[in-house]
């Protein structure tokens, strides 16, 4: 089901599909800003400026591999050639992924095997930090808040009556909270 009917089905909405798309837009685009793009993505990993870069074995990733799909991990050697000759497709049996997916070790015994990575490394996979499944939950979950027709009413109790004032921005910031727990991500 397109998020939109799920959003339309979730929220009761009578907006136009225009408009709620709009909505939805706007909200994925704050989720990627935030937390990164979902799918793949490539990354060119090492310091050409500097000389110790080419004694790395391990390089550290600041979003965790998904093991489970495709990795393409090519060194460049020497880094300012641009000649597609200075460009070698790893194996899978050339490296080894630790920590969760956060470091890569490189390994002498591989089909390329080389103690120390290239000074650059150009790494293409998808992070298992936050799945599109989570992205869209989140998405319905502050449509809903948006499209909230509660104003800022959070409940109310009839005996002795009293109520509850809502903080949209704190809910907000909950909903995005929860992404950012199940990806380990720490913001700064």
């Amino acid at each position: 089901m397109a998020l939109i009917d799920r959003v339309k089905e979730r929220t009761g909405s009578d907006l136009s599909d225009t408009e709620l798309q709009a909505m939805i837009d706007a909200i994925l685009a704050e989720i990627s800003a935030r937390f990164g793009t979902a799918g793949e993505i490539t990354v060119d990993v090492g310091d050409l400026t500097e000389p110790t870069s080419r004694d790395n074995r391990t390089l550290r990733l600041s979003r965790p591999i998904d093991a489970g799909e495709t990795i393409t991990i090519t060194e460049i050697d020497p880094h300012n050639t641009g000649d597609a000759s200075a460009e070698t497709v790893l194996a899978a049996d050339d490296y080894r992924v630790l920590h969760g997916g956060y470091t890569i070790q490189r390994l002498i015994g591989g089909t390329n095997g080389r103690e120390y990575w290239a000074p650059l490394t150009r790494v293409t996979y998808t992070p298992a930090d936050i799945d599109s499944a989570a992205r869209d939950e989140a998405a319905i979950r502050l449509m809903a808040l948006d499209l909230s027709s509660r104003g800022l009413l959070k409940s109310e109790k009839a005996g002795d009556y009293s109520f509850t004032l809502a903080d949209p921005k704190a809910e907000r910031e909950n909903i995005l909270s929860a992404l950012t727990a199940r990806s380990g991500t720490v913001l700064a």
